[in-house]
């Protein structure tokens, strides 16, 4: 057996998260069962980020590890006509024995899209979040800044489980091999954080961090678009920050608008 790494898009609406279920479809679940048919045995599938039911990614890196004498070219055509055209492989290697397409990770890269206009694109409807409210763009700007650098980002994250919770393998603590991984800390750094406007009424909001814990930047995202829309001051989001009471944060924005896009590595992992 040999590590392989593959650069994967998906569209997350038909699927109920990254992380596998056996009750529901999931990506790692669509793409180990495709690996396991081809390869007559299981195959185990580890993702850079355990994204949420209805997230999509335009880059995911995967890892696993397949026969050593397989013919990727091959592969990548075999995996894109069973799983296509929801979940497709851009690009596949060959990986070093130690890389680990979560742990070797140094960032990860997410995008949100708004659509703000005060009528339905029935063309934008599965791939943002439509706010009739007029938002301000300087206001959401302004409140990025607080989030740079390195934080307890509670206000912001669901709570992980504790050691002794009798459901530890819930999807927000499982990767797609079904290792637990058990988070006690919600620090986060931050490297980049801005809005800007894409296009007619479409605004996006670009996130870089070393991890993202579960539902964070859909988090940020609700408090940005009340921030935007004049409903709590750009301030709110320091003392969000400072309080780490994530009943003090707004909605959460839904899943369509989010994208994972890119995912960095150290040279020598890769």
């Amino acid at each position: 057996m040999r590590r392989v790494r593959l650069v994967v898009a998906y569209n997350g609406e038909p699927f109920h998260g990254f992380a596998i279920n056996p009750k529901v479809a999931t990506v790692a679940g669509t793409l180990g069962g495709a690996l396991e048919q081809i390869f007559q045995t299981p195959i185990p599938v580890v993702s850079a980020g355990r994204t949420d039911a209805g997230v999509h990614a335009t880059a995911q890196v995967i890892s696993c590890d397949v026969a050593a004498d397989c013919d990727l070219a091959t592969l990548r055509k075999q995996l894109n006509s069973m799983c296509g055209p929801e979940i497709i492989v851009k690009d596949i290697a060959w990986a070093s024995s130690d890389f680990h397409a979560r742990f070797s990770a140094i960032w990860r890269h997410y995008q949100y899209f708004v659509y703000n206009a005060d009528f339905p694109d029935p063309f934008k409807v599965a791939s943002s979040w439509h706010v009739i409210a007029p938002l301000n763009l300087h206001a959401m700007q302004l409140a990025c800044d607080p989030i740079i650098g390195t934080h307890d980002f509670s206000a912001f994250c669901r709570r992980p489980k504790p050691d002794n919770d009798p459901d530890l393998e819930g999807p927000e603590l499982a990767d797609g091999s079904g290792e637990i991984v058990r988070e006690k800390s919600l620090r986060r750094c931050v490297m980049q954080a801005s809005w800007r406007e894409v296009g007619e009424s479409m605004f996006r909001f670009d996130i870089r961090a070393n991890a993202f814990c579960h539902q964070m930047v859909r988090s940020l995202v609700g408090t940005f678009v009340e921030i935007g829309s004049r409903k709590r001051p750009s301030s709110d989001m320091m003392a969000l920050i400072r309080s780490g009471d994530r009943a003090e944060a707004s909605q959460l924005a839904p899943p369509q608008g989010l994208f994972l896009t890119e995912v960095g590595y150290p040279s020598d992992v890769t």
